[in-house]
């Protein structure tokens, strides 16, 4: 009796292993099948080996993906166990986000199930079809120019609240030396404490001060919010219906409790108290019905088509604003600091700019001033160009759809769900489109070589109408946070600045410098 036990489960585990192997070698074929161009992949891991055994970073992968192509535009990758056709043409770039968008409206799934990750799968980003769109057209007015011009406000106090610390800091150096002048930071961890609290004033109406407070309980809960579990980002990207299954969230249930309280409690308070702060909870209350329709938003749009927010949606747009921004913005600002830190005659430039743009403000510059910066914005934009914080853009195919043949691809026709990558640093990166890509360069920002700028090839909030709606939010951040630092601060390398820099390998969410992105601060004088 026993061997035939024995004999049974013998049999059962040859049928599961003959039909794994069955799967995956048609698996692995799947592009073969089709005729595109294709990067073999391993098992269970796909093109995606050097981001498991953390030897390459995420975002020098995507470079690598890309540039394993250079006269196809597009070719099939292997992102874990999922294939996926990655554009690089600049011409489909624009169908498929644009032309064609209608065929490509929502992203790929990141998550399966409401239970699981009720915020997570409330927030924008992750809505598909006609709740994407009701969304979108309910949030977008929070960031017209009206509404940035209300929130400029609140991040020059922000600004200002950094250099009076810094100014504090330096200070207190020893003065027995010259090099003792100058004061050492890790600016990745600095940054996104300013991050952190321009996001606190703007996003939830709280005044924080993490410069001064290192350990308040909103930094410390963004913090846990933006670092995911590098296990956990991995089994989500593997199988985000196998990680819910097994009742494990994407963000930990303290940080989620701790926002949607904070939420709640900001309304309830403003409510009670008749409090009119103009930043994004303040839209919120307007599209939960809470205020007179002058008192919200008009965008042109119907009323009748814009979204009655629920609690649980104004919670998960909140986290959603925390999340994004708090760590792109300053991994935007660290880069730029590194780069001006290395190339001191274009830092020098821009500090000519931002000193004549304070002394016509009297140290105050408006809106409408800032924004008008144009070396400023060439030197960010530069930076998004070299170091761009999502390295890829990701659509799924919604409506059966052909991509054209070329003459080194035969044509495929894509398939609902069909998942598609576009290699943003890659192309950023590419010679072809951006000269010796690897010099920083603001110069290709200018008015005139703007226009030179090949469509589709720089997209560092995306493409689309799905581009990142917080785009103007994020670049007056950025203009703000360097026009106050480089009106009164230099940077510059110290023994433990990184030179030549390389990118961590270990942070499989965001681009980071390996070894921290220490520089010094020198007051100018």
């Amino acid at each position: 009796m026993a061997a035939d036990w024995w004999t049974l489960w013998a049999s059962l585990v040859v049928c599961v292993a003959a039909l794994c192997y069955y799967w995956w070698c048609r698996h692995r074929r799947h592009f073969a099948r089709l005729g595109v161009p294709f990067l073999p992949p391993l098992p269970l891991v796909g093109n995606m080996l050097d981001l498991v055994l953390y030897s390459t970073s995420f975002t020098e992968i995507v470079k690598h993906l890309y540039d394993k192509f250079p006269t196809h535009p597009y070719a099939g990758i292997f992102s874990f166990t999922f294939p996926v056709v990655m554009i690089s043409d600049p011409e489909l770039i624009s169908l498929v986000t644009v032309k064609d968008f209608d065929r490509f409206t929502d992203h790929m799934d990141f998550v399966t199930s409401d239970k699981g990750n009720p915020l997570l799968s409330s927030m924008l980003f992750s809505l598909k079809g006609k709740e994407w769109h009701d969304m979108s057209t309910t949030l977008s007015p929070a960031f017209t120019s009206m509404k940035m011009k209300n929130m400029f406000v609140l991040m020059s106090e922000i600004g200002q609240q950094m250099v009076q610390h810094l100014t504090k800091e330096t200070a207190q150096l020893k003065l027995s030396s010259e090099k003792e002048k100058v004061l050492t930071l890790e600016l990745s961890d600095f940054f996104s404490r300013v991050t952190n609290d321009v996001i606190a004033t703007t996003a939830f109406g709280v005044k924080v001060d993490s410069l001064a407070v290192p350990n308040n309980e909103f930094f410390t809960m963004g913090r846990d919010l933006s670092n995911v579990n590098p296990l956990v980002s991995f089994g989500y990207f593997m199988s985000a219906s196998t990680m819910e299954m097994l009742g494990i969230p994407f963000f930990s249930q303290k940080t989620v409790d701790f926002f949607s309280s904070l939420v709640m409690e900001t309304i309830e308070t403003r409510q009670k108290q008749g409090i009119v702060r103009h930043d994004m909870m303040h839209l919120m209350q307007a599209r939960r019905g809470e205020l007179a329709p002058e008192e919200g938003h008009s965008n042109g749009a119907a009323e009748g088509s814009l979204k009655h927010l629920t609690d649980e949606d104004i919670a998960a747009q909140a986290m959603l604003f925390f999340f994004a921004g708090f760590e792109t913005v300053s991994t935007v600002l660290t880069f730029c600091c590194y780069l001006l830190a290395t190339n001191q005659d274009e830092q020098r430039r821009l500090q000519q700019e931002v000193d004549q743009l304070m002394d016509q403000s009297g140290g105050q510059p408006s809106y409408d001033q800032v924004m008008s910066c144009q070396y400023l914005d060439m030197v960010i934009s530069e930076t998004l160009r070299m170091y761009p914080p999502a390295p890829f853009l990701d659509r799924e195919c919604v409506r059966a759809y052909s991509l054209p043949a070329t003459d080194s691809c035969p044509g495929v026709e894509l398939r609902p769900r069909d998942a598609i990558w576009i290699p943003v640093h890659g192309i950023h990166n590419d010679p072809k489109y951006f000269p010796q890509p690897d010099t920083f360069s603001p110069e290709r920002f200018t008015p005139e070589n703007k226009q030179l700028i090949e469509p589709f090839t720089y997209f560092p909030f995306g493409s689309g109408p799905r581009i990142c709606m917080a785009q103007s939010f994020a670049l007056m951040e950025m203009k703000i946070v360097m026009l106050y630092l480089m009106s009164q601060f230099s940077v510059e390398v110290v023994d433990k600045t990184p030179v030549p820099m390389k990118l961590d390998p270990s942070n499989s969410v965001s681009v980071s410098m390996k070894g921290g992105a220490w520089l010094g601060i020198r007051q100018s004088s």
